[in-house]
């Protein structure tokens, strides 16, 4: 079998105290057919939510909405202070460890966007830390025959590139279709989907599921293949295809490791200060 695919996912809402509202996929569901994504939070910030904190053996990334009636303020422990305009993203590659904080750039103007924890090789968990911030104007978006407009946040789709190249392969688009729109996916990638608005029926070969808005699912390539994603009218989504590392998995609260003793080194590389300094900002500061 070329390809299988997951059951639909429906995204989950839920809080994170007063200022923080999100819908998260549980791709446990989906089993290794949504890796390297580990994570998918789809979210509105309204003030600061979690202190200063550490990732390591992991990408975060955060992709801002080009409708977000605000931005965002990033900032990490490599001395990176920036601000996140609507429609731009922040790739903070932790590798071996970095502590990093996000929270909206204007109090009381909620942002709004998607974060997703992606997984790194073994090869490249104990890289040094970097990130990479590409603005909005920097993100090629082709328009095909039919009008369908897909913005290249990441990776590559048919002649159109993304302008930054992290360590590991991802492939990430937000999509506006009006009519059919298809992507050759390669050999040996998984590929997942999300629903933002409207309702839309992915064709895998000879599968066919309907997604709605808040749903996605995960389909796992063994060869190269075509996904279509055909909407009732008109729909967005977007679309993650990365490769399965099909390494062991290790996860405890900020890391994402290959065995225990990687996870308790990052730890007390976290605890030493290996991972560096970054003192919190008060609200009255901001």
């Amino acid at each position: 079998m070329a390809a299988s695919i997951s059951p639909v996912i429906k995204a989950i809402p839920s809080s994170h105290g007063g200022h923080f509202d999100v819908l998260r996929l549980d791709l446990a569901a989906a089993g290794a057919m949504a890796y390297p994504v580990m994570m998918l939070d789809h979210y509105r910030m309204r003030g600061p939510t979690f202190a200063p904190h550490p990732h390591a053996g992991l990408s975060a990334v955060t992709y801002l909405f080009e409708d977000s009636p605000g931005g965002l303020r990033n900032r990490d422990s490599l001395q990176n202070d920036l601000f996140i305009e609507p429609g731009a993203l922040v790739w903070t590659q932790a590798g071996s460890g970095i502590i990093h904080d996000e929270f909206p750039a204007e109090l009381g103007k909620e942002a709004r966007g998607v974060q997703l924890f992606i997984n790194m090789s073994a090869a490249n968990k104990l890289s040094p830390p970097a990130m990479f911030h590409v603005k909005r104007s920097d993100m090629p978006v082709p328009v095909d025959a039919l009008g369908n407009e897909t913005r290249v946040i990441r990776g590559y789709y048919r002649a159109a590139r993304a302008s930054f190249r992290p360590k590991e392969v991802l492939d990430f688009f937000e999509v506006k279709a009006k009519g059919c729109w298809s992507y050759d996916v390669p050999a040996n990638r998984n590929v997942l989907i999300y629903v933002l608005d409207g309702e839309v029926r992915v064709e895998v070969y000879a599968a066919s599921k309907k997604l709605s808005k808040h749903e996605a699912l995960a389909a796992s390539f063994d060869a190269p293949g075509a996904l279509k994603v055909l909407p009732t009218s008109q729909a967005k989504f977007l679309v993650l295809s990365g490769t399965d590392s099909r390494e062991p998995i290790a996860v405890q609260g900020p890391f994402i490791m290959n065995s225990q003793e990687e996870l308790d080194a990052a730890f007390l590389r976290y605890r030493s200060g290996e991972m560096g300094k970054l003192v919190p900002i008060s609200p009255e500061s901001m």
